[in-house]
């Protein structure tokens, strides 16, 4: 394994634990594995809007919602490290010939590492994108979280069919990704003198997304 690769897949490996960490603070954990690649799905494709590398530019348009073999490879690390507890195991209702996980902090080991993860200067900030992500996200209901990813305006663009790939910072600009665009449009509708805030027009997008998935 090369230095590049290590270090990509350390990122990932933080990645992986601060979206369980966030989901956590947002009482949204155990949370089964379709709903933990939906939201790192969101965080992906949203991580414009603070101005963050996504762990992910590009991810393959399949009928079961968005997978990212890099996202599990890393969470199964986790996982082996006793980082990640494995919550239950059931028969997925949507695929009889998969089994469905869930998933949760194993706290006493997690915590420490996200200390030193956390105390980079650059992971505050990563911190409270994912904190925002996963409150707004913990509003939906839970039986609609993975919907909601394929309700976003990436995903459901019309340009890109199915079993194709989705390209939101792969060769493309991160910043013109359709859903960072639809996220943009909302201020262009707010009241004279209001100005949103990211947080806000973050809550303000996963409730769109919640209407479309309900729908």
């Amino acid at each position: 394994m090369s230095a590049s690769e290590a270090g990509c897949d350390i990122d990932v490996q933080s990645r992986v634990l601060q979206i369980l960490a966030a989901l956590e603070e947002a009482g949204a954990t155990p949370i089964a594995n379709r709903d933990l690649h939906a939201i790192a799905y969101l965080a992906n494709v949203l991580s414009p809007m603070w101005e963050i590398e996504p762990i992910e530019g590009s991810v393959l348009k399949s009928k079961d919602g968005p997978h990212s073999t890099l996202f599990e490879a890393q969470l199964d690390r986790c996982i082996f490290q006793g980082l990640v507890v494995v919550d239950s195991l059931t028969d997925d209702p949507q695929s009889p010939n998969r089994i469905a996980a869930s998933y949760r902090l194993a706290a006493e080991r997690a915590r420490p590492v996200l200390s030193v993860i956390n105390g980079f200067p650059d992971e505050g900030v990563v911190r409270s994108f994912l904190n925002e992500l996963a409150f707004a996200f913990a509003e939906i209901a839970p039986e609609l979280w993975d919907d909601t990813a394929l309700a976003d305006a990436s995903w459901t663009n019309p340009a890109v069919a199915d079993q194709r790939v989705v390209d939101f910072a792969e060769f493309v600009d991160q910043g013109r990704n359709p859903s960072h665009n639809v996220v943009n449009a909302f201020q262009r509708y707010a009241p004279a003198g209001v100005i949103y805030s990211r947080a806000e027009k973050l809550a303000m997008y996963l409730r769109l997304l919640k209407r479309r998935a309900n729908a």
